[in-house]
């Protein structure tokens, strides 16, 4: 097994906290663009992005953010919760069927309801 040393100052310092901040922004945009974005060529009659040029490019270029964003914050959130989170067992195993299936908006949820809300997290200077 893979064993990275990561600290916990790098999980909860300010700088973490802006960057999964604007990583969560970006997980909750990239799911709206996703749903808009099949809904629009859905209702185009055209199932996916290659028959319409233009809107497939600017389709993809508002989804590039979105989706390192969603994997950036997915990796903290689970660093965070296999090793820092110190919640009961019960409720990190609630959270871990959205952390795991849903992946755009289990993490960004988790951020914003768990990690945002924890005492060390929320007295770091």
């Amino acid at each position: 097994m893979l064993f990275l040393p990561i600290k916990k100052s790098w999980i909860i310092s300010r700088t973490a906290r802006r960057v999964y901040f604007v990583c969560a922004l970006a997980a909750l945009s990239f799911f709206g663009v996703l749903v808009a974005s099949i809904a629009a060529f859905r209702a185009s009659s055209n199932a996916s992005p290659e028959g319409i040029r233009t809107a497939g490019f600017i389709v993809r270029v508002l989804l590039w953010p979105g989706i390192v964003g969603t994997a950036a914050l997915s990796i903290a959130m689970w660093y965070f919760w296999l090793g820092f989170d110190n919640s009961g067992w019960l409720k990190k195993a609630i959270w871990f069927l959205p952390l795991y299936f849903l992946v755009p908006l289990g993490p960004a949820l988790y951020y914003f309801l768990v990690y945002r809300r924890n005492v060390e997290v929320a007295t770091c200077p």
